[in-house]
């Protein structure tokens, strides 16, 4: 049965007003010292008569407990929380808002509380009005990330090892599509657009500036074709993939590292950043215009599923459990979890929920860690263990996490809608 479409939406400037920590390495300790580019929160609720979700994308490295909470009591949906879908950008170029990760950025609960008055007072402004619309999927390879996951012989406390680190590995695996939700007025005018894609946003080029990196380059470009609407991204599964700014560093010093520790990765110089963000702006923009495949949008239903943090790791506190949110629509699905998944879980969700137009997302809430697959855990390397002591994550993974996490969402998301829970 065709279904009528209601959005609404809107967009909200969160940039600073004053200095803060960004968050994103834990060896930046200063506060920003100027704004390369504005931050932003933009929302879109898809509702009708009966139910509603509200997804919420915003210019941040994780949203955090603290401003989640704000948000469910600010907007009276503590007891149906599944309706607000939160999610962060992860661009290592914004203030810190999830308190509880001080190595990763210490957060300022003021501009926490400032983020979640602008974002409330936005959706405020915009439940009440609704435009009827259809929704269109658009998709397209952008071949612009690559794999940070690298074997290769480098210098440890043991001597000269063979080992798994941060480097370039054109040879591992990434998710290259970019895929695209246009909303847009039954005459073709776009109303707003969700954008997906797997790759970190942890370049720009000076460290101490506030950017949107590249998902703010993007969402400029397709302004410029689509008139001001707001643009939400959603940080695809993209644990293990990141821009391809490679080779050595300038100096000396780089050239040691090089020798010690391998292949690495590099800031890149601002020539480089701007060709490869505008190149992929011009991507994803040429994508929004291709030929749409048209949605028949169901009735919108979300729900969060809990996996408890015993099921996927050992030694832990017991206070870290993944929450997997699902969005479904009936031809289309919105899945986000709060971790950095690695791109091999884009298949195996994909393989699991069936042929229908599906965006994934990681960054959401309060991230509580990365997300190996199986065949990572022997091996090691930052995304199994190094991260731990950045997000206080006292836990280690089991030798097989994948099965017991998916399992979870999709015994769920096989069943019969039946609404928010």
């Amino acid at each position: 049965m065709n279904h009528e479409l209601v959005i609404s939406a809107g967009t909200v400037d969160i940039t600073p007003e004053r200095p803060s920590m960004l968050g994103g390495y834990n060896k930046r300790t200063d506060p920003f010292t100027a704004v390369a580019d504005r931050l932003e929160g933009n929302v879109l609720i898809i509702k009708d008569s009966t139910s509603r979700v509200v997804i919420v994308s915003t210019d941040l490295l994780y949203p955090g407990d603290a401003l989640r909470n704000e948000l469910l009591k600010a907007l009276s949906i503590v007891n149906n929380e599944s309706e607000l879908f939160l999610c962060a950008s992860h661009t290592h170029y914004a203030p810190m808002t999830a308190l509880s990760m001080p190595r990763l950025g210490v957060a300022d609960l003021d501009y926490v509380r400032f983020v979640a008055a602008r974002i409330t007072a936005l959706i405020k402004s915009i439940e009440q009005t609704g435009n009827v619309c259809i929704a269109t999927y658009h998709e397209g390879a952008a071949n612009h990330s690559i794999n940070r996951r690298l074997r290769c012989f480098r210098v440890t406390s043991q001597g000269l090892a063979r080992n798994i680190g941060m480097g370039p590995n054109p040879e591992g695996e990434r998710d290259e599509q970019v895929r695209i939700l246009k909303f847009c007025e039954p005459g073709g005018q776009p109303l707003a657009l969700i954008w997906n894609y797997a790759c970190h946003a942890a370049d720009s080029v000076d460290g101490l500036k506030v950017s949107a990196a590249f998902p703010g380059v993007v969402r400029s470009r397709l302004r410029s074709d689509l008139g001001r609407i707001p643009v939400l991204f959603l940080q695809g599964f993209s644990g293990n993939v990141r821009p391809p700014f490679t080779g050595t560093s300038f100096g000396v010093k780089g050239l040691v590292r090089r020798a010690l520790l391998g292949p690495r990765f590099r800031t890149p110089r601002r020539p480089e950043w701007q060709a490869w963000s505008n190149s992929l702006a011009d991507c994803v923009a040429s994508f929004a215009q291709s030929s749409p495949r048209r949605l028949q949008v169901g009735s919108p239903m979300a729900k969060r599923i809990e996996v408890p943090e015993d099921e996927f790791a050992i030694g832990g506190d017991g206070n870290k459990p993944l929450v997997w949110h699902l969005i479904d629509c009936g031809e289309l699905r919105i899945v986000g979890i709060n971790a950095e998944p690695m791109v091999q879980y884009r298949k195996l969700l994909a393989k699991s929920l069936g042929d229908v137009p599906l965006l994934t997302a990681g960054c959401l809430d309060q991230t509580q860690c990365y997300l190996p697959s199986d065949e990572m855990i022997p091996e090691g390397g930052y995304e199994v263990e190094g991260f731990r002591p950045l997000f206080n994550f006292k836990g280690r993974f089991r030798e097989k996490v994948q099965d017991p996490v998916i399992q979870r969402l999709t015994r769920t998301a096989t069943q019969p809608r039946r609404g928010n829970a």
